[in-house]
């Protein structure tokens, strides 16, 4: 009787150990490419993102100086090889001189907002390159946030809604709206919100939502370059089903 015990104690040990495994994904999420672009620093920073293999790539907008079809042309060929899916986040720089976004839409093929789901988590992009959202999209966030399932909840937007710093409020979204959004994040607990924007790096929790500005993709710093939050960087994100671990990767000049 005992020995049949431990056999079966011993399968459901395997069972649980491979459910849990099963939820095992990463993802990396990388902030601005323009808006005073280094030459040459996002493409480093995405060749060691391809070497770590992630699901997929999210980027945080800023990926265009000026919306040109020159640029489009640079980008379409810097990641022809990228076998990756990547997720492109509506920036001010990408909608300028496309306000309605339309060449930006032709080129993601995807609208300026949507989300998608993943495993145990749910994505959400969303457009407040403006600095706003408006109230068309809050009420479709909120639907999308209160329909859902999914254990894990990640927010992606250009424009932050916290700031690092006093110097740094005028940067940051509507202040207004900021208040909202971070109401609504709070109460559908979601897991992390990250922007880029502001070309530094910065991490603060507030009441169980981690918000994360990663904006130096390959963009020149707003800060000194000699501190790790001046240095380019990307973040690698491995998501299970016991929690999310994340890795900062810092780059050098």
């Amino acid at each position: 009787m005992k020995k049949i015990l431990k056999i079966i104690f011993f399968i459901f040990f395997i069972f649980w150990e491979i459910s849990s495994i099963s939820y095992s994904f990463t993802f990396v999420v990388i902030g601005d490419r323009a808006g005073r672009p280094v030459k040459g620093i996002f493409e480093k920073n995405l060749s060691e993102i391809i070497k770590r293999k992630p699901d997929f790539i999210i980027q945080l907008g800023d990926i265009l100086d000026n919306s040109s079809e020159e640029e489009y042309n640079f980008l379409r060929n810097l990641i022809k090889d990228v076998k990756n899916p990547i997720y492109f986040v509506p920036g001010n720089h990408d909608l300028k001189g496309d306000p309605k976004g339309e060449k930006f839409q032709a080129f993601t093929g995807r609208p300026l907002y949507y989300y998608f789901d993943y495993e145990n988590s749910r994505f959400i992009i969303l457009n407040n390159s403006s600095g706003k959202i408006g109230k068309e999209q809050m009420n479709w966030l909120v639907n999308i946030l209160k329909n859902t399932d999914k254990k894990y909840k990640f927010v992606f937007m250009h424009q932050p809604i916290i700031s690092p710093s006093f110097f740094f409020l005028f940067h940051k979204a509507d202040p207004l709206e900021s208040k909202e959004l971070m109401r609504i994040f709070e109460e559908y607990k979601v897991n992390y919100v990250f922007s880029g924007h502001i070309h530094m790096y910065y991490r603060k929790v507030i009441n169980g939502v981690t918000y994360v500005i990663s904006g130096i993709g390959g963009a020149r710093p707003y800060v000194s370059a000699e501190i790790d939050e001046g240095k380019p960087h990307f973040i690698l994100l491995e998501v299970i089903d016991k929690g999310i671990k994340e890795e900062l990767i810092r780059l050098s000049w």
